[in-house]
């Protein structure tokens, strides 16, 4: 925990009273000999979190002193032989606690647990359904019950299917929407992108060139749209009969390769020689994701799992999947490691650059209104935001309440946004 502020201004007070008392300029490092760090306190905590690390051959010249974790530098409030008093900034992350004074470094033998904070708040979206371009909450979407799954590019431009507008919308970093594709008339047409028509679009993604590829939930086609403002058919889906649905669609950075899932087509699908192929068989995949080695992850919406199927970049095949948390059919609301770990109708899904997953829950009157993490190295499954309870509120981790937050992206500096489906809002997760 982090100490109080008046324990804050106590101990900086006994570092400036220790300074002074050794006068002539305090204790200076010894270069001929080691660096000790013995001990640091407390052994976690967020941002803000005050460290007292104990050791020996300091300096309280605190211009000479670094402390870091992870190569991110702390801010040195105070120091003197056997005491350094420093905070934390944000996303320090955890590890060992490095001393550094001149050429001399030190390290820790224990690791200090830095504990995150996922801050929620409005990125865009008055809240009533309607159409209406403009910035932050002067703007309105209209997701009218179509499950989307939303993009960000490395501008920290966000991509959002407004399936009851018929368009695509573009929101700046700053919370600016406008409307990057589409007439607003439900159908089909490629075409200048303000003429185009979509037959509701629930997924988007964008390539290193900027272009946006569409799902469309209806259309049974992938759309793509160019820098330039060209709509493209890239490809129809399968002809198979029966009901179509492509919830999510996104790229191999690797080799370009566009995957989309098709919900009651039951699979997971791409363009290969030229024919659509299913690459992936397994019921309701509700969205994707794929982390740096190809392989993708996907949420179903009836099995309560999500699953991971491995990629094979010698022929390009996936395996038939395994479940890396929730229990086949089983729904709840709960964290654990893996299998003992529950869902309710679990929907979006997007992976971060360490290559841990974010899920949002469909909610649809469930206890599932939430943002769960999956520690990937260990299936470690948490809640990080919301508590499952349907609502409207700003605010840190479960404080935050959303009302079927469908989609989820997470952009370089690991924040995310979601798109809060019932509360016609874009929201976007601050990490801290």
């Amino acid at each position: 925990m982090s100490l109080t502020f008046k324990s804050y201004i106590f101990i900086a007070a006994l570092f400036l009273a220790a300074c002074k008392k050794d006068g002539d300029g305090g204790y200076s490092h010894n270069p001929s000999a080691p660096i000790v760090v013995n001990t640091f306190s407390p052994m976690q905590g967020a941002t803000g979190t005050d460290i007292l690390i104990t050791g020996s051959n300091f300096s309280s010249d605190t211009t000479k002193v670094k402390v870091s974790i992870n190569g991110v530098p702390l801010k040195i409030v105070g120091a003197k032989e056997d005491r350094i008093l420093a905070f934390l900034p944000a996303k320090t992350g955890s590890g060992p606690i490095t001393v550094t004074i001149g050429e001399n470094s030190a390290t820790s033998t224990d690791q200090f647990t830095y504990q995150f904070s996922y801050v929620v708040t409005t990125l865009a979206g008055s809240g009533s359904a309607g159409y209406q371009d403009g910035k932050g909450e002067a703007a309105s979407f209209n997701f009218d019950g179509v499950r989307s799954q939303l993009s960000v590019d490395d501008n920290l431009n966000v991509y959002v299917p407004d399936g009851g507008n018929q368009r695509i919308r573009k929101i700046a970093p700053d919370g600016t929407v406008t409307t990057l594709a589409g007439s607003g008339v439900k159908g089909f047409e490629d075409g200048p992108a303000a003429l185009a028509k979509f037959n509701n679009p629930c997924g988007t993604t964008v390539d290193a060139n900027g272009n946006v590829y569409v799902s469309e939930r209806n259309g049974n086609r992938i759309r793509k749209i160019t820098p330039d403002g060209m709509v493209s058919t890239y490809v129809s889906g399968p002809n198979e009969a029966g009901t179509k649905e492509l919830t999510s669609v996104i790229i191999n950075k690797n080799t370009g390769a566009i995957y989309w899932s098709d919900f009651y087509g039951d699979g997971v699908y791409t363009l290969k020689n030229g024919n659509v192929t299913r690459v992936i068989n397994y019921s309701l995949p509700c969205t994707i994701t794929m982390d740096n080695a190809g392989n993708i992850y996907s949420t179903h919406y009836d099995a309560q799992t999500v699953r991971k199927y491995t990629y094979n970049a010698a022929d390009e095949t996936f395996d038939n999947g395994v479940v890396i948390a929730g229990k086949n059919a089983q729904t709840g609301w709960e964290d654990g490691i893996g299998e003992s770990a529950r869902f309710n109708r679990p929907w979006g899904i997007a992976i971060d650059n360490n290559g841990n997953l974010l899920v949002s829950g469909l909610g649809e009157h469930r206890n599932s209104n939430n943002i769960r993490h999956i520690n990937t190295t260990n299936n470690m499954v948490t809640t990080i935001a919301g508590v499952g309870d349907r609502g409207y509120a700003d605010g840190k981790g479960n404080n935050a309440r959303f009302d079927t937050p469908t989609g989820i992206a997470v952009d370089k500096n690991g924040d995310m946004y979601v798109l809060d489906l019932v509360n016609q809002r874009v929201r976007k997760i601050t990490v801290q």
